[in-house]
């Protein structure tokens, strides 16, 4: 795998991976464990150094770029273990599900029984032209990575002292004159959604989406904003109309969270 430049504009992506959408389960997978605060009680980045540091292993200049990276050399090599070890329990429980639909896992059959889904897949990419990191916490990194054919966006959670992979999703091509001030139109609109409204309605009030999944391509119908630390979901019942609303505030500054006055989850 060539190493990836870091930094510069990633451009959007085509549907291309095995898009695995996060589900909340109760399946007792175990919490994570020994994150404790750090020694001055700050919340800092976790393992994260500036994008001015030398470049570090495989490329990265962070660990949960590394840590991405790796998964994807595994993914290349088709080396099950390694990329299994890589996954959060949440990547694994909800690959499954997809291996299950397709006759080849039951439940219970251990992540390297089905992995290869993610390898065959023919759209996916194994090597980054550029990475960025656009969101760091001590608990959560999102790594931006540009592709030949297209770029998608990794969501990684530090779980038992390793950044693990949660889950992967396009970039896809922004619409033909969005405006660049798309985030701030998302912010101010946000809150005044409802639960219960159509399709329709929600594009005339935050614009045209970032992205959709429906059941054809084998996702949970939703239609997402998502720009750098921004990220806003509406989950679609088959009809079309609003289940649910699910915002990502963690990575947003103190002027886009007083506009928000809604909760994260509604």
């Amino acid at each position: 795998m060539r190493a990836p430049t870091v930094g510069g504009t990633v451009t959007p992506m085509r549907a291309a991976s095995l898009v695995v959408p996060l589900v909340t389960l109760a399946l007792g997978v175990s919490a994570c464990g020994g994150d404790g605060a750090d020694r001055d009680g700050r919340d800092e980045p976790r393992g994260l150094v500036s994008s001015t540091s030398a470049t570090g292993a495989n490329g990265a200049s962070d660990e949960p770029q590394a840590a991405y990276l790796a998964w994807l050399e595994a993914l290349e090599a088709e080396d099950a273990e390694a990329a299994c070890a890589r996954h959060a329990p949440d990547l694994t429980i909800s690959l499954r599900f997809e291996a299950i639909l397709l006759d080849r896992a039951e439940l219970g059959d251990p992540c390297t029984g089905f992995v290869a889904l993610l390898w065959e897949d023919p759209l996916r990419e194994f090597d980054p032209l550029s990475l960025e990191t656009t969101r760091a916490t001590r608990e959560k990194a999102t790594v931006a990575a540009s592709f030949a054919a297209g770029s998608e966006t990794a969501e990684l959670v530090y779980h038992r002292a390793q950044w693990r992979v949660l889950r992967t999703e396009p970039r896809l091509e922004a619409t033909e004159g969005a405006s660049s001030q798309a985030p701030q139109r998302w912010v101010r609109a946000w809150c005044d959604l409802e639960l219960g409204a159509d399709r329709e309605r929600v594009v005339e009030q935050m614009g045209d989406p970032s992205g959709e999944y429906t059941i054809d391509n084998g996702g949970e119908p939703q239609l997402w904003w998502a720009q750098d630390q921004y990220d806003f979901r509406a989950y679609l019942d088959a009809q079309g109309a609003v289940l649910d609303l699910v915002g990502d505030y963690d990575a947003l500054g103190a002027a886009d969270r007083e506009q928000l006055d809604c909760p994260e989850l509604r």
